[in-house]
């Protein structure tokens, strides 16, 4: 698996004041009550000390998510956001304004958001039990060579969640560790996140 948090797709970003959403701050709570429960975040001892995870939301115009490079940060201010505009997943483009570039995953954010009219918010996170732990807890998977920022993630990412109830969790098998969940609201893609996490935790402990 190659290095996290590198933007790989074509990025027309234009740097521009802070993004005008009404959902930004609520968008900004879901995110730090995932960095809370160590869903996103960076860690020296994990991937080379780059930061994980990130969120996004539907918004007038396209997409609201975390700028690249934030998961450090334990509560996000409003120029950590970031609206993608435009997207391309076969030619793998993006196009974004705000303060900061978005994230290097926004590419399968955007596969969501066309796969489901329903589907509002996204959640990327990490987690290496709930991840190894798919298969038994019964979620779906994309293929292990599909990298993530690609188009080839991207694509296997909107297959899944094109025919997927929602909320939805998807184990995303060629990127260590990483899960997406996706609903109608946020607190559906969260707690569907969180109820999922208790799962693998109680399991691992039931095996020692």
């Amino acid at each position: 698996m190659t290095q996290e948090g590198v933007i790989k797709f074509q990025l027309d970003w234009h740097a521009g004041p802070v993004i005008a959403c009404a959902l930004q701050a609520t968008l900004g709570h879901w995110r730090d009550v995932l960095h809370a429960h160590g869903l996103i975040g960076a860690d020296p001892a994990r991937y080379g000390g780059i930061g994980f995870g990130n969120v996004s939301c539907r918004c007038r115009g396209g997409f609201l998510i975390t700028a690249t490079q934030t998961g450090h940060l334990s509560t996000l201010a409003p120029e950590h956001f970031c609206q993608v505009t435009y997207w391309d997943i076969v030619h793998n483009r993006i196009r974004a304004e705000g303060p900061q570039p978005p994230s290097s995953e926004a590419l399968s954010h955007a596969a969501c958001y066309d796969a489901h009219p329903d589907i509002c918010w996204v959640f990327h996170i990490h987690h290496p039990q709930l991840w190894r732990q798919a298969a038994d807890l019964g979620f779906a998977a994309t293929p292990p060579d599909a990298e993530y920022g690609t188009p080839a993630m991207a694509l296997a990412v909107s297959e899944l969640a094109g025919k997927a109830h929602l909320p939805l969790l998807i184990r995303m098998a060629g990127h260590e560790d990483g899960l997406i969940a996706a609903g109608h609201s946020g607190m559906d893609a969260c707690t569907l996140l969180l109820n999922k996490v208790a799962e693998a935790q109680a399991s691992s402990a039931l095996r020692r």
